[in-house]
């Protein structure tokens, strides 16, 4: 042990007891206030633009097929070129905002490859103590369902949904260790060449100055298959 630690250790055992939990106390505040403001307001966000850029894709597509819907019952009674014309034009502009939607997911990491890069992380990482490395249930995003023009007489309600065809696979990383350790293996996930989401942490102390860090990541696939850790 590193002479400073060891004169800094001395010196608190040497304080009566409640300066000795003042100082604990005021450990956890300054982990917890750096953790905060140098991590977790990051990952906040990077998640909530992804949020907005969906959201915002998602309305564009609502309001297309709402109008597409108006048009096509308008045609029942008054099939006019004009509104073929335009119902034309409208599927078209979906067809735009989904290649949008699934743009979200072009230039990060596979799937498949997801898994094996954060074990090559935590075995690279031999002081952190791995409690549970799990895949997740794989998700597709989901939108409004598409409004079938040709079937005028089908009856649509505002519930319906429908598949995007983008699907989100996610891993659940739970690791113990010291607050530097952990640093260090968010760098580490942080520095890899291959582009994901972050989708959550939380980070709970459990023994001074041991902790527990729960992590989930995530990435973007026009595949469903399964992860595999």
């Amino acid at each position: 042990m590193p002479g400073a630690i060891q004169q800094l250790m001395e010196k608190i055992d040497s304080r009566i007891m409640r300066e000795r939990v003042l100082i604990f106390i005021t450990s956890l505040a300054v982990i917890f206030l750096s953790w905060n403001f140098l991590l977790q307001a990051h990952f906040d966000k990077e998640r909530k633009a992804l949020d907005l850029d969906a959201q915002k894709i998602a309305a564009e597509r609502a309001t297309l097929e709402a109008r597409i819907s108006e048009l096509t019952l308008a045609m029942a009674s008054d099939p006019a070129i004009g509104k073929n014309t335009e119902i034309a034009g409208l599927n078209k502009r979906i067809v735009e905002v989904e290649t949008q939607l699934a743009g979200l997911s072009q230039g990060l990491i596979s799937s498949s490859q997801l898994p094996r890069a954060l074990e090559e992380v935590l075995q690279k990482t031999s002081s952190i103590n791995v409690l549970q490395v799990r895949t997740l249930p794989v998700s597709e995003l989901r939108l409004a369902a598409r409004i079938d023009a040709s079937s005028i007489a089908t009856s649509i309600t505002d519930d319906e949904e429908g598949g995007t065809g983008v699907y989100k696979h996610a891993v659940l990383i739970r690791v113990g260790g010291s607050y530097a350790q952990l640093m260090q293996l968010m760098r580490e996930i942080e520095s890899l060449q291959w582009k994901f989401y972050w989708e959550s942490l939380d980070y709970q102390v459990t023994t001074y100055p041991e902790a527990v860090i729960n992590i989930r990541v995530f990435t973007l696939s026009s595949e469903e298959g399964l992860l595999g850790v």
